[in-house]
This record gives structure tokens, sequence and C-alpha cells, in this order.
């Protein structure tokens, strides 16, 4: 019987768990996320990354796959910029990369090329940029269904 690998994220733990697992059934897959969750009977929603629907019955035929459990189907997640809080809804394996590029969109904010190019998204009082490939997901403690990031125009690339 063929395995599909899955790395697994739930919810504000920042650890990524890899479990194995045999057939590559949809089913099988979310059993294999609840028991990792340990929340039976709290509503976990499975997400793949960077998917605004929870996870469908596509994932048959993959090898590996990258989810998200979570709680919410949506999170609320504002930006901070100056005097601006854009806010948006995203689905928790919505990634960093993606509200990046939405906020540097936003006309209000008036960024031009090169401050765009060099914006990241920090947690408030944060002094470091959060990876861009993480899942907005991992920021959000239950029961809360919000997130706040701030937009830094920072230079971080010499350290």
């Amino acid at each position: 019987m063929e395995k599909i690998r899955v790395e697994v994220e739930i919810e504000d733990r920042k650890e990524v768990k890899v479990i194995e697992v045999e057939g590559r059934s949809l089913e099988a897959v979310l059993e294999g996320v609840r028991a990792l969750a340990d929340m039976e009977g709290e509503g976990l929603h499975v997400f793949e990354r960077d998917c605004d629907d929870v996870i469908g019955v596509e994932i048959e035929t993959r090898k590996a796959i990258s989810v998200i459990g979570h709680r919410h189907k949506k999170l609320k997640v504002t930006v901070r910029f100056e005097h601006h809080s854009p806010h948006h809804e995203f689905s928790p394996s919505t990634t960093v990369q993606k509200v990046l590029q939405w906020a540097v969109a936003l006309p209000e904010l008036k960024l031009d090329p090169t401050a765009k190019a060099k914006a990241n998204l920090i947690l408030p009082g944060g002094d470091t940029p959060l990876p861009k490939d993480d899942m907005i997901g991992r920021y959000v403690k239950h029961p809360d269904h919000e997130v706040i990031f701030e937009l830094t125009l920072k230079d971080f690339t010499n350290g």
C-alpha cells in the first residue's frame, strides 16, 4: 500500500510534525492530523498550505503534502503600518508571503516599488521578520481568531 508524507502544523504550536499515512486516503490523513492535534470533538479544520478551502480528496494521488489543523476556517488579519490598520480575512493556511503581498499592494499604504521590495511582516514588538513560508495559523492561539502583524521596511539583509 502506498504512503503519503504529511507535514503537519497545529494551530499555535510552533513545531512541525511529519507523519506517513498508509493508503493516501483523505480520511486516513484527517485521522492522522486529528490524532496529532489531540482535540477530539473541537471542530478541527484541515487546510493544505496556501489553500483557502479545507483539504479535499485530490490528495489521493499525491506523495507529500503540507497541512495545518485549526479550529477556525477564517482568521482576521490586521497589518499595521504608520497610521493605517487594514484588515482582511484569510485561511489559517495562508502564508506570511501571501499576506505580505496583499498588504504592500494596498493603495492606502502608498508604497513605492523600492519600499515594497524591502517590506516584511513582524509580530508587534518584534524585531525579526516572520518567515515568509510560515502559515499564519501558527500565530493564532485558540480561542482567538485574529492576528496582528506590523509591516516594516527595515533592511534585514545584513543581520
